[in-house]
Order: C-alpha cells, then structure tokens, then sequence
C-alpha cells in the first residue's frame, strides 16, 4: 500500500531501511544517592534519514547553522520533541513533527544532529 510523504511523492515502505530508536532521558538516583539522566528506549522503528534541505527545512526549522535532518517514519501517536532519535550511536534532536495533510500515515520529523552531547544550534 502506498503511503503519501508530501505533495504528490509517494513513498515506498521499502525506504525506511534505517533502524531507529526513539529515546527519552529520565531522571534516576545514582549509586550515591543523587539524581542524574539516563537514557531510555521507547521504542525502536523503521525509517528514513536524509539531510533536511533548502526550503523545506527553512520552514520547518527556521534555524540557520544547523546540520540538519528529516527522519520518516509510519505514523505513531507516541512521539514528542522531548524525546532524542538514535541510529548507529549517533543522535537526532527532534525540532518539529508534522503529520503531513493530517493523513496518520507517516512522520516527518525535523531533527538536528547532537555530536558529543552538543547539539548543532546555531
């Protein structure tokens, strides 16, 4: 089955061959006693990566500086720009999500790439 990405593309399934996890970070106490983050997978899915360009990251992010991404998925109701994207540890900072022509077919997600626990803001 066809699922629509945008204007009159359609995306083939067959795409969205990168495995990604959607990981949320939660306070824990430490051995010591005190608080600290650890990271937590929410779940794991198939997507697709590519480099964010021109225009429609413009409108997207409206950030300049940025090394940034569009990650595509299968529509799923449990993703919010709290949460970090993972491939090959390497992660994505998700900036917006858009359900494209509110269809509930798939995510565009926005993301810009963390290197050393640094995100690429300008």
């Amino acid at each position: 089955m066809p699922v629509v990405s945008g204007g009159d593309d359609i995306m083939n399934p067959g795409t969205l061959d990168r495995k990604v996890q959607f990981i949320r970070y939660q306070d824990v106490d430490n051995e010591v006693g005190a608080d600290s983050q650890k990271p937590v997978v929410i779940f794991s899915t198939w997507a697709r990566i590519e480099p964010a360009r021109g225009r429609e990251y413009y409108e997207a992010q409206r950030v300049k500086d940025a090394n940034p991404f569009k990650i595509t998925i299968r529509y799923h109701t449990n993703v919010d720009d709290s949460m970090t994207i993972e491939y090959h540890q390497q992660q994505y900072d998700i900036q917006t999500i858009t359900d494209p022509y509110m269809a509930h077919e798939v995510l565009e997600i926005y993301c810009t790439q963390k290197t050393r626990g640094v995100s690429h803001v300008g």
